[in-house]
């Protein structure tokens, strides 16, 4: 049973980055692992259903206790006419109607409470079994060897001399990921890895996209990418600047990753 619910709980997660619109995609990634993200958004949807479930519960319980207490008066009352040998029908009919209402309210709280209850119960089961798949797919991403593209590249474009930082994200064949050049040029990164060539489509945040970049991946002496680039028609850079040239990136330093 607990491994059906941990495959269900992988399954919901998977379905949801199905069906997650294109423009969530562009979101960055809190994990760097897309399937990791979506668990990890399911575990954090089952904690606000439970935070509802608490408020409802609660409201419920202080429904049902102020029923019982008007329960609890109502046998009271019937017990202090028995008592005091007060004969009078309308007070006695009167007690007995609101202990019948009040006992009918209590066993309606009840009701709902245990149905509160069941819906807790089954959050606390989902978010166990997302917690193990998520686990799991730590143990699995750290015993899977790194893609060799995905981290932070130190970039040099020429002509010009330009240098910037690009953050890379690789899926499958799928690139993704966001830049920043020196004279506070940022953006966004889109592309493809197939064997050992990259391709690049750079989207500047004011200007759109601004230039394409096909390069090659060098693994020896150390890990390398280099290649060309052109500036795109959709955006051109200024007539009076450079609309193709070279560029080269190498993995940025330890103490450049920190900085950024």
């Amino acid at each position: 049973m607990a491994a059906f619910r941990a495959r269900s709980a992988f399954t919901a997660a998977l379905l949801l980055a199905i069906v997650m619109p294109a423009a969530a995609a562009t979101l960055p990634s809190r994990t760097g692992d897309p399937v990791l993200d979506m668990l990890l958004s399911s575990v954090e949807m089952e904690r606000r259903r439970v935070l509802e479930d608490l408020e409802e519960f609660d409201r419920i319980s202080g429904q049902a206790f102020r029923a019982e207490s008007d329960l609890n008066a109502s046998l009271n009352q019937i017990a202090r006419l028995a008592r005091e040998s007060v004969l009078d029908r309308a007070l006695l009919e009167q007690a007995e109607q609101a202990a019948a209402d009040a006992r009918a309210r209590v066993q309606a709280g009840q009701d709902r409470r245990r149905a509160v209850s069941e819906r807790l119960a089954e959050h606390v089961r989902r978010m166990a079994a997302l917690r193990d798949e998520m686990a799991r797919r730590r143990d699995i991403l750290r015993s899977s060897p790194p893609d060799p593209l995905t981290g932070r590249w130190e970039v040099f474009v020429n002509p010009g001399g330009r240098r910037g930082i690009y953050r890379l994200s690789l899926d499958g064949t799928i690139l993704s990921g966001d830049y920043v050049l020196d004279g506070g040029f940022r953006g966004s990164l889109r592309g493809t890895f197939v064997g050992d060539r990259v391709v690049l489509e750079r989207i500047d945040s004011e200007r759109g996209a601004d230039a394409k970049f096909f390069g090659r991946l060098m693994m020896t002496p150390t890990r390398r990418l280099a290649g060309t680039w052109e500036g795109t028609q959709i955006a051109p850079v200024p007539p009076s600047g450079p609309v193709a040239g070279t560029w080269a990136a190498q993995p940025a330093r330890e103490e450049e990753t920190d900085s950024k």
